[in-house]
């Protein structure tokens, strides 16, 4: 039995008690996140009740101790438990009344522990009910791509109706949900000590030598934080809304999605989701092709989703503000395709490997494939298209 699996156990055990469940056959296996998550260690449960059989995920935290400070693990880890424990229940208070298909729908929350070093969350198995991962190594196709928007919308819509109902919970809350991931204001970020390990250059190596030199001159001017601070009006936003983290059943008008991963959920920009979703997803070709479409999709369901939750789209987030936000933002598309781009095709042998207590920052410095370069070509061409370079 691995460290992870009597970590979870643990938790489990305390989950089937509150419950009052009585299983007769409990079954843990770890699984391989297949170079899709970086932070736990995964582990599906089967558990055999009177009734029915019982399909569980689970995730265990497995950042080593040297990386934790680094990674912000505290924050990482923090934050999930605020959304599945608190915001979760304002959300759904909050959609109550809607339709089913009008609801943004959390994986269903078995349990939690905040013990640092064991952080652990236990949801359900959506895989188990019919849904299943995309290709990350694929392009976004249309279907996709717009059921993804629509779902952000709806996540985004529920920010500003929290705001609009009780907006003093909303400041309290939202005073304290900083994105912290690349460093901050008066600390070292995380680009600067990838420049130190000589990451960027190396990301930079697969553009010509002129495409180099403009998206070294935009990237030594921002920070992640600095791209997730809020422009007028604060968004509860997602942060790390790609398609590693979101589950997929069906298919056609029948596409139905689930987000499941809210480490990175912060007090932030609504359009930096949107530009993080479509540029780390996509091609070139599909970019040129549907990045505008998709993002007027976005606008025209979250004015759908605000005016089912009794809010005016032109009170909150007018379509001008949107699309000045979007304009600001774009850059965030170049900063990403650097830093985090490599990381998110890396196959699953040259990911980091960041479970161990001795992995250090270095432990992100992986090595470049076709996948990368050609995608991060295309950020880069589109970016240059629309002036942002």
């Amino acid at each position: 039995m691995t460290d992870g699996e009597k970590v979870l156990r643990v938790l489990l055990d305390k989950v089937l008690k509150e419950r009052r469940y009585e299983p007769s056959e409990i079954k843990i296996q770890e699984m391989s996140s297949g170079g899709r998550n970086y932070t736990s260690a995964l582990f599906l449960i089967s558990i055999c009740l009177p009734e029915k059989e019982l399909k569980l995920f689970a995730k265990v935290a497995n950042i080593g101790q040297e990386l934790r400070e680094v990674m912000q693990a505290d924050w990482l880890y923090g934050t999930e438990r605020f959304v599945y424990t608190r915001l979760m229940h304002l959300y759904n208070e909050l959609q109550k009344d809607l339709k089913d298909e009008y609801r943004y729908v959390f994986p269903e929350f078995y349990g939690i522990s905040e013990e640092t070093g064991k952080e652990t969350v236990i949801m359900e198995n959506l895989v188990a009910s019919g849904y299943e991962e995309y290709d990350r190594f694929k392009s976004l196709d249309w279907d996709h791509g717009r059921i993804g928007v629509e779902t952000l919308a709806k996540f985004h819509a529920l920010s500003f109706a929290l705001d609009k109902s009780d907006p003093e919970t909303f400041r309290k809350i939202t005073a304290n949900m900083t994105f912290r991931l690349g460093g901050g204001e008066e600390t070292q970020s995380s680009k600067d000590m990838w420049m130190e390990n000589d990451y960027i250059e190396r990301m930079l190596s697969v553009l010509d030598e002129d495409d180099r030199a403009a998206v070294k001159k935009l990237i030594m001017n921002y920070t992640l934080p600095k791209f997730n601070k809020p422009i007028d009006r604060t968004v509860i936003s997602h942060g790390d809304y790609r398609l590693s983290n979101m589950l997929f059943k069906g298919q056609g008008d029948e596409l139905k999605v689930r987000v499941v991963d809210y480490q990175t959920v912060h007090a932030g920009c609504a359009v930096t989701d949107l530009v993080y979703f479509i540029y780390l997803g996509s091609d070139e070709e599909f970019l040129r092709l549907y990045f505008d479409k998709l993002a007027n999709h976005y606008y025209t369901s979250l004015e759908a989703a605000l005016k089912r939750l009794s809010v005016d789209p032109v009170e909150v987030y007018p379509r001008e503000q949107f699309e000045r936000d979007l304009k600001e933002k774009l850059p965030y598309a170049v900063l990403v395709g650097v830093l985090l781009l490599p990381v998110i095709v890396a196959d699953e042998n040259s990911g980091p490997k960041i479970n161990i207590d001795e992995a250090d920052v270095s432990t992100f410095i992986v090595k470049t494939n076709d996948l990368f370069a050609e995608r991060f070509r295309g950020i880069v061409s589109e970016c240059i298209r629309r002036g942002v370079l």
